[in-house]
């Protein structure tokens, strides 16, 4: 076909000439594609055709990933898999919680934890925070795990909806994650 790598057409094409393939021998496919970072490098029109479609997240820096269904036109999408990535391959985690959450002999200051819910699987989730007066004229803030612009905009909330300055406070903020 006279188009370009990866194009819509050209994976239009190929993936009508394997359906036919399947109906006609009676057979199975087992499509991959590979995206980075929520960026799709392959047109969409692959998910449209096929029954189901899976996301296997995950992060260099940590050893969980995530299955996470986004279609399956025989069953739910709201499950969720968790692993962790050990030598021998992948193990299923039993207890996601326990990956969030710091076993602390003492109460400490600055930790909240918050329940959250991800499709049907609940979670634990171990927070972070540590605010302290600006010396300087702009406070330095900072996010590990927790997007920057949603902190900036709850800290925003803060100081507009609960009268609590936050303009000359730096704040450090993280989810904790096992390593």
């Amino acid at each position: 076909m006279e188009s370009s790598a990866g194009s819509v057409s050209q994976v239009r094409n190929v993936q009508l000439n394997c359906l036919s393939i399947q109906k006609y021998q009676g057979s199975r496919f087992c499509y991959r594609t590979y995206y980075q970072r929520r960026i799709a490098c392959r047109p969409k029109v692959l998910e449209h055709i096929v029954d189901v479609v899976l996301y296997f997240e995950g992060d260099n820096n940590y050893v969980y990933r995530i299955l996470r269904s986004v279609k399956n036109r025989f069953g739910s999408t709201s499950e969720l898999g968790i692993f962790e990535m050990m030598e021998n391959g992948l193990k299923g985690v039993a207890n996601p919680s326990e990956m969030f959450i710091n076993q602390h002999d003492e109460p400490l200051s600055g930790i909240a934890i918050a329940a959250t819910i991800d499709g049907l699987r609940p979670f634990l989730i171990e927070t972070q925070a540590l605010v302290s007066s600006a010396v300087y004229g702009t406070p330095q803030r900072s996010s590990t795990g927790f997007d920057i612009r949603r902190l900036n905009m709850l800290l925003a909330v803060l100081e507009k909806k609960g009268r609590i300055q936050t303009w000359n406070q730096g704040c450090i903020s993280e989810y904790y994650r096992r390593h």
